[in-house]
């Protein structure tokens, strides 16, 4: 029998650093059709906020400590450790969200990812932030002035791993022209939404 869904989707998104997936999210969630039924889960991190970051807003920053007695407490859906920093999906939020029935939006690693899929099988969408070529990546990080070339050439060599893993979501969209992947990712969105499922 086919039913309606009584919960939330799980939009899960994914993609090297410097792939663009903070600003394709926020464009899409400011989508009219969307901004009554999709709530963007912010995820919890230890690290600083960079330039033009919103605390609350982008991410909830906190202490290496405060995040470690939250994960400790269970307070995670899923956490990693990423370029010696924590970053965590709140587990109350994300929940709250697809119980009341809308759509949850997350921006996390693969690794984080696929720790979701084996929580959340059902639920959860995986969509992977691509990038034209390496050449255009290294530029993006370039452009944003906030790594070193130490740390620029640690992000270039873990987004080729990023980049191998792309095989495992269930869709893939490359952003080399921010308004046509938004575009893109709106249309899984709907189409997702449209999809029945089975009880």
């Amino acid at each position: 029998m086919w039913n309606r869904r009584p919960k939330g989707k799980i939009f899960v998104v994914s993609g090297p650093s410097g792939s663009g997936k903070s600003t394709l999210l926020k464009a899409v969630q400011a989508k009219k059709e969307f901004r009554a039924d999709i709530a963007r889960i912010v995820t919890v991190t230890s690290r600083a906020p960079r330039r033009l970051e919103a605390p609350g807003k982008d991410y909830c920053f906190v202490s290496r400590e405060q995040f470690l007695r939250l994960r400790q407490k269970g307070g995670f859906a899923e956490s990693q450790e990423v370029f010696g920093e924590y970053y965590g999906t709140p587990k109350k939020d994300l929940l709250r969200v697809i119980n009341s029935g809308k759509d949850a939006l997350l921006c996390i690693d693969v690794k984080g990812a696929m720790a979701l899929r084996r929580i959340f099988p059902k639920e959860a969408v995986f969509i992977f932030i691509s990038v034209a070529d390496m050449r255009s990546l290294r530029q993006r990080l370039s452009l944003r002035s906030t790594e070193s070339g130490k740390s620029l050439n640690t992000r270039l060599k873990i987004a080729k791993e990023e980049l191998n893993c792309q095989k495992y979501y269930d869709y893939v969209i490359i952003n080399d022209v921010l308004r046509r992947a938004v575009s893109k990712l709106a249309a899984v969105i709907t189409a997702e939404r449209l999809r029945q499922t089975k009880e």
